[in-house]
């Protein structure tokens, strides 16, 4: 029988015969005739040299001070043998082992370590000879070579793994069907067989609906427009049916999440909630067309919403440049790197880290949360507007590279997904777009204010003296930042589904522009006067000249027509 700590072999005493018919059928059982003798000729491992510091002098007297090994017969496996009497052996086997090893450690004398781990040896042995009496009687197609391999794994506590490429292939063929069917499970059978709905009574807002998202009304009607907006998505998707975390710590933690955003006035819970939508709607709506089939999945939802959610979680309402030039402890705790968002991405973890709420374990096969983490970290490190360039320019790589839009690299897509929705508000009905660009500038200004307080130097956007107006800001941002983000996007969705965007997009830019137009023509009413003033000129010298014949009188029009 094998040693079961080490794997390796040991030499039973042989004894009367009453003990070799029930050990006798056992295959590689080395046999000592000697009564008194437990090991037999060979370097005894861990377990064999504790049992024999442990046991000298222990349990039946030794006539002899020696045993000739010479003596020891090796018992050759039968050629067949059923797996019923195989297992009668074995289990006999096992009760023997157990008794053997009772008698020699009887003794007061013996080292209770040794006891307890002999114990806890032979416990396992009989947990696994039933386990496999199981496995014979409920398997209809019986794999020696895995049997071998459950039994190297419990005696020698090695772990499975993949020995090859052909076995990693079957892994993810086997988790790709069973993901597929249940899929299936869910378009057949609606989310109402499958798990509860969240029922959030008449403040469910229709997520569903780009034009019903209004987080100013929400703001005015419950004071939770986050909250709302992340279970509104939570019920509309049926995600409770994958995460392991209940309904009710999911609204536990959205109104944790939403308590932590400060009042500020644009980095506050209405932004975060309207983010939130924003990342939704258009990662729906990708998810709708026929050529995105397939694509997404619903951990991919989760993982953009929750990113969406805490991407801006206790903002202080100041931006990264502003914690650098002032040597704010976050800005010394993250070295100056896009320090805000690791703060909202450590602070989001390390709350659901105190609540316990297991919000990214999944019942699906893959993929594993702490993946999910890192791709949600990812997310809110790709809003920082240092890395808009190569956001951007990592997006358009992909989709020129890739004829179908299916093969773009989801991590890729992700990232640009909730870098648009940040900034996504022209995207929204004119009234809202101007609303978030007004706060955004208070913010800014605000900062500035305080940045010269302290003695530096705003940037342009940030000092009140220097920044240009607002229509003109607005038409700069949508010029060269925003619309070159939103084109790929529209690419990937598809010219039907982005038309709505794209009429308010046009719609916003054309009232940034003629504002802009009517602001520049009001702060300058001199040039006006003076470029009238020529033609007032004119007239009154007309006015005072003789009366003309017809002729001359043509004439003189179309000399005056000429000169103006």
């Amino acid at each position: 029988c094998s040693n079961l700590a080490t794997g390796r072999r040991i030499l039973w005493p042989e004894g009367p015969g009453r003990h070799r018919g029930a050990m006798g059928t056992l295959p590689h059982l080395l046999l000592v005739p000697s009564k008194q003798s437990v090991l037999a000729n060979r370097t005894p491992s861990t377990d064999e040299e504790t049992i024999k510091s442990s046991t000298k002098g222990v349990g039946s007297p030794a006539p002899s001070t020696s045993v000739p090994h010479t003596a020891s017969v090796l018992v050759e496996p039968p050629a067949w043998q059923p797996p019923e009497e195989l297992l009668r052996d074995l289990e006999r086997s096992a009760a023997l082992l157990e008794r053997q090893y009772q008698v020699v450690l009887r003794h007061p004398a013996i080292d209770a370590e040794t006891l307890a781990r002999t114990r806890a040896l032979t416990r396992r042995l009989s947990q696994q000879v039933r386990r496999q009496r199981f496995s014979a009687a409920h398997s209809w197609s019986p794999e020696p070579a895995v049997e071998d391999e459950e039994w190297m794994n419990m005696l020698l506590g090695s772990r499975r793994r993949f020995t090859s490429l052909q076995d990693v292939v079957k892994q993810v063929q086997l988790e790709g069907r069973i993901v597929r069917r249940w899929q299936q499970q869910r378009r057949c059978n609606g989310f109402e067989s499958i798990g509860p709905q969240l029922d959030l009574g008449p403040a469910r807002v229709d997520v569903d609906s780009w034009e019903a998202v209004d987080v100013f009304r929400l703001e005015r009607e419950s004071q939770q427009p986050l909250a709302q907006v992340f279970m509104s998505i939570w019920s509309s998707r049926n995600l409770c049916a994958i995460t392991k975390a209940t309904v009710e710590q999911t609204g536990e933690l959205a109104r944790a999440i939403e308590a932590s955003y400060r009042q500020n006035p644009y980095h506050n819970r209405m932004h975060a909630a309207e983010v939130t939508s924003t990342a939704y709607y258009l990662w729906s709506q990708m998810a709708s067309q026929e050529h995105m089939s397939g694509y997404f999945s619903d951990v991919d939802l989760l993982a953009v919403v929750f990113a969406a959610a805490v991407h801006d979680m206790a903002h202080p309402g100041t931006g990264n440049d502003y914690l650098v030039k002032t040597q704010h402890a976050l800005a010394l705790r993250y070295c100056d790197r896009s320090v805000l968002e690791n703060f909202h991405a450590a602070s989001a973890f390390a709350l659901v880290q105190d609540m316990q709420i297991p919000l990214l374990e999944h019942n699906l096969p893959s993929p594993p949360a702490d993946t999910l983490k890192g791709r949600i970290v990812d997310m809110i490190l790709a809003t920082d507007m240092v890395q808009h360039r190569r956001v951007l320019e990592d997006m358009a790589s992909e989709v020129a590279a890739h004829g179908a839009p299916q093969d773009i690299d989801k991590l890729v897509l992700e990232k640009h997904l909730l870098h648009l929705a940040d900034i996504g508000h022209p995207l929204r009905p004119g009234a809202i777009h101007k609303e978030w660009s007004m706060r955004v500038r208070q913010e800014f200004f605000a900062q500035g204010d305080a940045e010269k307080a302290l003695g530096h130097s705003p940037a342009p956007l940030c000092d009140r003296a220097k920044a240009p107006t607002l229509s003109k800001s607005q038409v700069g941002f949508l010029s060269f930042v925003f619309i070159p983000a939103w084109r790929p996007v529209a690419q990937v969705i598809g010219l039907k589904a982005s038309q709505p965007f794209e009429a308010y997009l046009a719609g916003n830019k054309a009232m940034w522009e003629d504002m802009a137009a009517a602001e520049e023509q009001d702060a300058s009413p001199s040039a006006a006067q003076a470029a009238q003033e020529p033609a007032m000129v004119a007239e009154s010298t007309a006015a005072m000249r003789p009366p003309a014949s017809p002729c001359r009188r043509v004439r003189a029009r179309k000399t005056t027509t000429t000169f103006f």
